[in-house]
């Protein structure tokens, strides 16, 4: 293996060749022609000595050694970013792109105001945003974004994220504004008497607050809240509650935007069934800890959000 005879350029193909499994699909994300994609993976086929992606009916699946290599490539470049950086990082000339990963409510609420600073103070800076419903912390460890918007916990065994407080959440009811229940206070015995939605992000299977109901001894394995309607994303809520008497427990500002829908209004979560997790925090991975590029979006983060803004 000659070092000296692989181009960079070609690594970067290569990356993207591994994220996508597709060779049309790279080639348009990269503004390159179908062919020469093709060319570039088979020049690293013979530096690799392995066939790297195996065509399939709609793609290509990875050979076993382009899935052990796929992350260290992503090291590398991303190594050989952080060197540029190191060297040129200027807020009005940087033309990087950064990549940041949330679900829509963290995005909708904290990232307007993070885009307009960087638009004013590096235009030239491209925002990739990411808001597909999937386990938060993959692309983060796998070097495919450089940060994530979340309120949920990395696994313990992960020693490498680090995180910083930019958000205190609240969540709200939302229901339709027929609801037998729209006139009455709400207590955790009455609302286990009516169905909701879950929405589950991660896989979860049971209702966010259902714990709490178990805490008070109105759950149990076998007597579990209703839950008939299930949702991977946030989206759907706001029209099955419009139409239905499902209930939805959401981040309050989904939940409040929402309402534009006449049909629909949020009440306030008994004090009961609060949840205890309530912070929202920025993540990043150690191979971006020291990049200059995101050491300045931190910074921005940091100046804008110190104060653990309310999502309310």
């Amino acid at each position: 293996m000659n070092l000296s005879q692989i181009d960079l350029n070609l690594l970067f193909v290569l990356k993207h060749l591994l994220e996508e499994k597709h060779v049309s699909n790279t080639a348009m994300a990269l503004n390159m022609s179908q062919s020469a994609v093709s060319r570039a993976l088979q020049k690293m086929r013979l530096f690799f000595d392995d066939e790297l992606l195996v065509r399939k009916k709609y793609g290509y699946e990875l050979t076993p050694k382009a899935e052990s290599i796929k992350n260290d490539i992503n090291t590398v470049i991303t190594q050989l970013e952080k060197m540029a950086h190191k060297q040129s990082f200027d807020p009005k000339t940087v033309t990087s792109t950064v990549k940041i990963y949330g679900l829509l409510p963290q995005i909708n609420t904290l990232m307007p105001k993070i885009i307009a600073r960087i638009r004013n103070e590096a235009p030239n800076l491209v925002i990739s945003l990411d808001s597909a419903p999937k386990r938060h912390f993959e692309a983060l460890v796998d070097g495919d974004v450089h940060f994530a918007l979340s309120s949920h916990q990395p696994p313990s065994s992960d020693q490498n994220i680090f995180r910083m407080v930019v958000a205190k959440r609240t969540f709200r009811l939302l229901m339709n504004r027929n609801h037998p229940l729209v006139n009455e206070e709400l207590t955790p015995e009455k609302l286990a008497e009516f169905d909701f939605g879950q929405i589950s992000l991660q896989g979860e299977k049971r209702l966010s607050f259902e714990h709490k109901y178990q805490e008070l001894g109105l759950a149990n394995k076998q007597q579990r809240l209703s839950a008939p309607i299930q949702l991977s994303n946030f989206s759907s809520a706001p029209s099955i509650a419009a139409e239905t008497d499902v209930i939805f427990h959401l981040p309050t500002p989904f939940a409040e935007a929402a309402c534009q829908d006449e049909r629909l209004i949020t009440r306030e979560v008994p004090k009961e069934l609060q949840l205890d997790f309530q912070e929202v925090y920025l993540y990043w991975h150690k191979r971006f800890n020291d990049d200059p590029m995101c050491e300045w979006v931190r910074g921005l983060f940091k100046e804008l959000y110190s104060s653990e803004r309310t999502l309310a």
